[in-house]
């Protein structure tokens, strides 16, 4: 009787140890995959506005919402045949949009990821223009909540004069 209840104490030692190392494995699992969610909306988002803001032609600054939060950029462009048309990015809900001729294209950021602030800043210079980009992304909930910035300054490539 005796070894039984020893062998039961030991038993239930070794499903503690189990159950505790189980939890805090799924814990460090949800916290890497809201950071591997963030960087990886982040750096896809960020490289699209990045190529676009560079193959622009211009900034239109009367439709566009600059230095504040949440911001939208209209960029003045061209399409693959040649024709002027423009791209536009802005957040709604809680995610990252983009506009080709002004159809919604849909969200940049998946749903996993939340847009918590999103700045364009135009910067002119007597040479060029460049926009600065300001993002801010999180995901998780308590425990394991992350939250990332993102930066990056990008100069209109029509801008500056050729020599």
């Amino acid at each position: 009787m005796i070894e039984l209840i020893l062998y039961v104490a030991i038993l239930l030692v070794l499903a503690f140890v189990a159950v505790s190392s189980l939890i805090a494995l799924s814990g460090a699992y949800r916290t890497m995959k809201s950071a591997q969610s963030i960087d990886t909306a982040g750096s896809l988002s960020l490289e699209r506005m990045v190529r676009e803001v560079r193959d622009a032609t211009s900034v239109d600054t009367s439709q566009s919402t600059l230095g504040s939060s949440p911001g939208s950029l209209v960029l003045n462009t061209t399409d693959a045949s040649g024709a002027t048309t423009s791209v536009q990015f802005f957040v709604s809900g809680q995610s990252i949009h983009v506009k080709e001729a002004g159809v919604d294209k849909g969200p940049l950021t998946p749903a996993s990821v939340r847009v918590t602030n999103l700045v364009f800043r135009q910067i002119s210079t007597a040479n060029s223009k460049a926009v600065k980009i300001e993002l801010t992304l999180e995901s998780g909930q308590a425990a394991y909540y992350r939250s990332k910035s993102f930066y990056s300054t990008v100069v209109l490539r029509g801008s500056y004069p050729v020599q």
